[in-house]
């Protein structure tokens, strides 16, 4: 084939310059619907509720007036949600965070509710289910459903120790963590949607948990469990058999054997283990004596409100939460969740923080 550009006559010079110029503008109406799609994806991708990876909050006792109780943070969250809210909550008995759901389900979102049997008479309860907030129970099972969980657009998880009530809130100690992570978010709403589906035709939840290991962009370790489907108990007795300097915890209930003789062995072994434990709880079934005959530096809150916590903190690094308590109701009976965060010295600081705060 001859290639000298002498030999084009003048029309094929000119389909020549037609495709040139037709060219750039077929990427140009590309890059528009391209950029049409970037535009409409961004406008409707659900707004970040917070900077961060995760952020963690304590109750502010007797500070009703504060800005960033647990109540109004909770409240804030939810006015960002878009899309859906799943949570399940042992108690929800706090007007403005009822008034949060309400609003969010009025402005389109979809809310769920899961919560115990024992508590859904609560005056709350019934103001959601009156505007069509779809709210179940747990069947007046033989255990309770004692999660205190919210997750947001399936991205965002709220747990901790924090029922939702005016004494969750600003008078009981108490702590919650924010994570923002789809794949943990994913995993705690398969635990709703199990709770959810069981309440409404009595299917049994499962065991299985999508993603037992998270690891979050600043390299963060997150270990999901639930029970009484997962072993709890196994990774707990671990955790605290692997501490080689130091474990801190604060306990509204602590009265599992296994658990209790593993800190006891850790103190034989020359580390420091320190602990509070609720008062009020402390009984003939709790760890309390038998780590103070131990030589334990265990001691009991004695302030006006409930020391609620459920945390450990291992080696200064390691932060145990969630909704659960230190028992064999917690392990076998309770629908609870356990997270196992490693890696994480700023998430260790704040729950030593509030450690030290309560036990000064």
């Amino acid at each position: 084939m001859n290639t000298d550009p002498s030999t084009h006559n003048t029309a094929t010079a000119s389909q020549v310059r037609k495709s040139k110029l037709f060219v750039p503008f077929i990427l140009i109406l590309l890059c528009a619907v391209a950029g049409g799609f970037g535009i409409r994806y961004y406008k409707h991708k659900p707004k970040p509720t917070t900077g961060v990876a995760w952020e963690v909050y304590f109750s502010e006792v007797n500070a009703t007036d504060s800005p960033y109780s647990l109540e109004k943070r909770l409240v804030h969250r939810l006015s960002d949600a878009q899309e859906r809210v799943d949570a399940a909550l042992y108690d929800l008995d706090a007007g403005p965070v009822a008034d949060a759901l309400i609003e969010a389900y009025h402005r389109g979102v979809q809310v769920r509710i899961v919560t115990e049997a024992d508590n859904m008479d609560d005056s709350e309860i019934g103001r959601l289910q009156a505007v069509g907030i779809p709210v179940a129970d747990d069947r007046d099972s033989d255990g309770l459903m004692h999660h205190k969980f919210v997750v947001i657009d399936e991205r965002y998880v709220w747990t901790g120790s924090y029922n939702i009530t005016y004494n969750g809130a600003y008078r009981n100690s108490n702590n919650v963590i924010l994570i923002d992570s789809v794949p943990l978010a994913y995993n705690f709403t398969q635990e709703f949607r199990e709770l959810f589906l069981a309440a409404q035709v009595g299917k049994p939840a499962g065991a299985f948990v999508a993603y037992p290991k998270i690891t979050l962009a600043d390299g963060t370790e997150i270990f999901t469990y639930f029970s009484p489907e997962s072993d709890t108990i196994s990774p707990l007795v671990k955790e605290i058999q692997s501490a080689q300097q130091s474990i801190h915890f604060m306990a509204f209930s602590f009265t599992h054997d296994a658990l209790g003789d593993a800190m006891r062995d850790r103190f034989k072994s020359g580390i420091a283990v320190r602990g509070v434990f609720e008062e009020r709880q402390v009984d003939k079934y709790s760890e309390y004596e038998a780590m103070k005959a131990a030589g334990l530096p265990v001691v009991m809150d004695k302030s006006r409100g409930t020391m609620h916590h459920k945390v450990i903190v291992v080696d200064e690094d390691t932060v145990i939460t969630g909704s659960y308590n230190f028992s064999k109701n917690a392990e076998k009976r309770n629908n609870e969740n356990l997270l196992i965060i490693k890696g994480n010295r700023e998430i260790a600081a704040a729950y030593l923080a509030e450690f030290a705060k309560i036990t000064r």
